[in-house]
């Protein structure tokens, strides 16, 4: 399941759109750009909607991507497998290659469903992709973008491969048993270029080795209780939120072709008065004057349009006038406003800035999205985990037999620090219900299909969360900087490149 996550920027910049429709310019970089370079610090962001582009296996997110699941595209046989990729002490075929490959176009598959892949990106995955064009790099095919994307998790897995044999690290035991099942299952096939059990069972082995890994040191290398806190009081603002409302007043600049009817004067009597208010509520009700008496606003377009001058969540970044003077010495009630483009921007505070406190919790789920009965497979997996060992090891390990999200199918369906409103509505209904306790199961409809859900555990305040995170992160990037050295991967392109596909 893809999260429905609401970017950040979207929030902070949330307050400026008035209920006219109007928004506050914002600068061309991006937050994260922008504090990137100015070395701030920048809360973790999630994309909104899926777009189709080179995923890439990051450095943060070392996956067994697909797990190998049967299906999909058919390849080609080739026989004589040459090398493609080696580091070290390790070296991947073309037949291995084959794997990754397929692996790589399930992905997508689960992602987006071939019917989304050939009717909105003109991708047909029943046919070479050597052949079809990249709609969004001309000059380049779907094979290219995906052979990429298999380059990029080699090189990632083989340094956590290396990392782990020298480390002395074994695949676990469910991991094992995962592999066994796979390859029960699998069919060389389904994978052409001449692939056996023996090719696919290397495949899985490295990937299962590196993800492992992956998840122990994350495990590692996350923060202690007084790196968090030591964080927070170097970097407060990040990390609070105030509420705020706004609204905006556009006024006739004076210029031929403008046909905007309210005067600057007008406006900026409008906007005295909105900035004398003592309470929200006059301030509410002196916004609901304006867009009757200047909008033609009835009592049901009010009902339906004044909420949206609030934003309760509203956080810091920087280079914002308004966050400046949100999170630079305001307080509830106070007023402020930024005129520019020909537009009074007007905002009253409704709450003061304060520690994010909003409650996080750890959820792990099975998602069922393409089998004719949804409910029915997810009931049997639900009832098969009842009648097994009943717990969040036992859980997580169908997760990654069966679910399809392709999020959390190689980490036993989990998402941590999951915040109100992040996932869709049922399955966030169901995490945040009052009376949901640690291992507490139950079936969830969305629209992307049926969720088996198993709650962990409530994991903490917003704030800490994020700076977890952060500084976890940055902990791997370092880990993973001073390791990738130590384990070179090289490529023979030409070789990469000559698996049918």
């Amino acid at each position: 399941m893809s999260k429905e996550n609401k970017k950040e920027t979207e929030a902070q910049e949330e307050v400026y759109q008035s209920i006219l429709g109007d928004e506050f310019p914002t600068e061309d970089e991006s937050d994260s750009e922008q504090a990137e370079a100015e070395n701030k610090p920048v809360k973790d962001k999630a994309s909104k909607k899926k777009v189709l582009k080179i995923v890439g296996i990051s450095a943060a997110s070392v996956a067994i991507v697909g797990a190998l699941t049967v299906g999909g595209i058919m390849l080609y046989n080739k026989t004589r497998p040459q090398i493609a990729a080696s580091s070290p002490n390790y070296e991947i075929d073309t037949k291995m290659v084959a794997c990754y490959y397929h692996d790589v176009i399930q992905m997508f598959v689960d992602s987006y469903g071939q019917e989304e892949l050939l009717n909105s990106y003109n991708m047909d995955i029943t046919k070479p992709l050597k052949e079809q064009q990249n709609m969004f790099d001309e000059g380049s095919t779907w094979f290219d973008m995906m052979i990429d994307q298999v380059q990029g998790t080699i090189e990632q897995q083989l340094i956590m491969y290396e990392a782990a044999k020298a480390a002395g690290f074994e695949i676990p035991e469910a991991e094992q048993k995962m592999i066994d099942e796979a390859l029960a299952e699998a069919n060389p096939a389904d994978y052409g270029n001449g692939v056996t059990k023996a090719d696919i069972k290397k495949v899985l082995e490295i990937q299962a080795l590196s993800t492992s890994y992956y998840m122990h040191l994350t495990e590692e290398l996350k923060p202690s209780a007084e790196e968090i806190q030591e964080y927070y009081d170097a970097n407060t603002k990040y990390f609070m939120n105030c509420g705020v409302a706004g609204f905006s007043i556009p006024y006739n600049s004076g210029e031929e072709g403008d046909t905007e009817e309210m005067t600057k004067e007008k406006a900026k009597e409008l906007v005295d008065d909105l900035l004398a208010s003592k309470s929200a509520k006059e301030f509410e009700e002196k916004v609901a004057h304006v867009l009757t008496e200047y909008e033609g606003y009835d009592q049901e377009k009010l009902d339906a349009n004044l909420p949206s001058i609030y934003n309760e969540g509203f956080t810091y970044s920087a280079e914002n006038p308004l966050a400046e003077w949100a999170f630079g010495g305001a307080k509830k009630n106070d007023t402020f406003k930024i005129e520019d483009n020909n537009i009074y921007y007007v905002y009253f505070m409704t709450s003061d800035p304060v520690k994010d406190e909003t409650k996080t919790v750890d959820v792990r789920h099975i998602l069922f999205m393409e089998q004719e009965d949804n409910m029915k497979a997810a009931e049997d997996a639900l009832n098969e985990w009842k009648n097994g060992e009943m717990t969040e090891n036992s859980f997580a390990e169908l997760a990654n037999k069966y679910s399809e999200d392709p999020g959390s199918n190689t980490t036993g369906g989990l998402y941590e620090g999951v915040y109100p409103g992040q996932m869709v509505a049922t399955f966030n209904n169901w995490c945040f219900d009052e009376s949901r306790k640690p291992g507490d199961t139950g079936l969830v409809q969305s629209d992307y299909g049926v969720h088996v859900m198993y709650f962990v555990e409530e994991s903490g305040p917003m704030w800490e969360v994020q700076i977890s995170s952060t500084l976890g992160n940055a902990a791997y990037e370092t880990w993973y900087s001073e390791n990738s050295p130590l384990y070179p991967v090289t490529f023979d392109d030409a070789v990469l490149n000559s698996i049918d596909g």
